[in-house]
């Protein structure tokens, strides 16, 4: 088994296939991978890309033919052309269910809803999209909007957009599915104060700081704050301490200084995926 870097944001296992076991329709499980699967021969559900579901006969390693292996494989080899050396996503379910993804149009999806949740215009629609996403990476909705900050944070910032409304010029605001990463990774706490309140709604109440007005919604440049710490921002003297990162670290208002809590100190910084192979 070898743990490499992942090209996507997230932790996740593949297993590598041969030629041989390609033209056999049979998908062999690596010694370093059969603690995911039954440990008796018994029937197994397996998912597809396209939500297809079937039953395919599975035979554990202690078996005499000494090779953890899941049958009837060829229709799904056939359907997404996988070649000797392709990846397949390997994710356990429960009750015996796994999804079989091919590594390269997993990877593609993850991108496509990437831009799907940055598209989101409204909270419904970016709710729809975070249950759609995080079922398609086997994640919680909150692990998952974690990972997409992390992603974000390694963007480089950009200007912000002004729009023109009746001869007047209105910053952009957040986006929908900004807002709710922010509300996954902070929970709604200030990140000075580290104060919230539930609204009549049920959710926790927060505002977002733009640290330098005139740059957009790049994630060192928000700050998840309440209300009364917004209001300081605005009309207060105020001194900035970054890090060497571009991080807002402390601030003073008025002179009083106060630490500013950042999430990515204890987030990971790289997401690996374990690679099985015979």
């Amino acid at each position: 088994m070898e743990r490499v870097r992942a090209n996507i944001p997230f932790d996740y296992i593949t297993i590598k296939v041969t030629k041989s076991r390609i033209d056999k329709g049979l998908l062999a499980i690596p010694v370093s991978a059969i603690h995911m699967f039954p440990e008796d021969a018994e029937e197994v559900r397996v998912v597809d890309m396209d939500g297809v579901e079937e039953t395919s006969s599975f035979t554990p390693y202690k078996s005499s033919s000494r090779e953890c292996r899941i049958g009837g494989m060829r229709s799904f080899y056939e359907k997404y052309r996988v070649q000797s050396g392709d990846e397949l996503v390997v994710q356990p379910l429960g009750d015996n269910r796994f999804r079989i993804l091919p590594e390269r149009l997993f990877e593609e999806r993850v991108t496509e809803y990437e831009r799907e949740l940055e598209r989101a215009e409204d909270e419904r629609r970016v709710e729809k999209v975070v249950e759609e996403f995080s079922r398609l990476v086997n994640e919680s909705p909150d692990r998952l909007l974690t990972a997409e900050y992390v992603r974000l944070a390694a963007e480089s910032p950009v200007r912000r957009k002004t729009h023109i409304r009746k001869e007047s010029r209105k910053k952009e605001s957040v986006p929908a599915s900004l807002r709710r990463i922010l509300l996954a990774v902070y929970g709604g706490h200030c990140q000075i104060s580290g104060f919230t309140f539930i609204t009549r709604a049920g959710k926790p109440y927060f505002e977002i700081h733009h640290i330098n007005p005139d740059y957009g919604n790049y994630v060192k440049n928000l700050l998840v704050v309440s209300p009364n710490v917004h209001a300081q921002f605005t009309y207060a003297k105020v001194e900035h301490f970054f890090d060497d990162g571009g991080w807002l670290r402390r601030v003073k208002f008025n002179g009083e200084e106060h630490r500013v809590f950042q999430a990515v100190d204890r987030l990971p910084k790289v997401y690996v995926k374990e690679v099985h192979q015979m």
